[in-house]
């Protein structure tokens, strides 16, 4: 009875996914094994069993090029396993990856800068990045925000 009620709430979830916020946790991206991006479509496909159209829609790219960065987090996932520690986590509404001005990691890095009050080293601990990696990316984000 219940695996048919979570199918259920599943299938209406992956219709209704415009009526609320995705949240995203930033623990995603501490795998340095596949890319922002990989790691952003492969959460959405397997957390949230989204379609290829539907994550394309959601981050605002073309459904073809979801589908290959999602079979390429596939591969590079098989090349290497990735042994989860724990590890800070941080939620970020997806609808912040929808400007294509900016990359992932820029829209991702402006949003903790200018929402939270966290400092690069934070940052950077939450993203598994390096503090001047942070520092760069930021200071991109702006000139191109300018």
């Amino acid at each position: 009875m219940q695996n048919k009620e979570l199918k259920k709430k599943l299938s209406e979830l992956n219709k209704d996914t415009d009526k609320f916020e995705i949240l995203i946790p930033s623990a995603i991206f501490y795998d340095r094994s596949v890319s922002v991006l990989e790691a952003l479509v492969e959460y959405l496909k397997q957390a949230y069993r989204l379609s290829y159209h539907k994550i394309a829609v959601l981050t605002n790219r073309d459904e073809r090029n979801i589908w290959t960065i999602y079979r390429r987090a596939g591969i590079k996932r098989l090349e290497r396993k990735f042994i989860a520690e724990k590890r800070p986590n941080f939620f970020i509404p997806l609808s912040v990856v929808k400007d294509r001005s900016l990359s992932i990691l820029e829209v991702l890095v402006s949003y903790l800068k200018q929402n939270t009050c966290f400092t690069n080293h934070q940052i950077a601990l939450l993203l598994n990045r390096s503090d001047k990696t942070i520092w760069t990316v930021y200071s991109r984000a702006k000139k191109k925000n300018a």
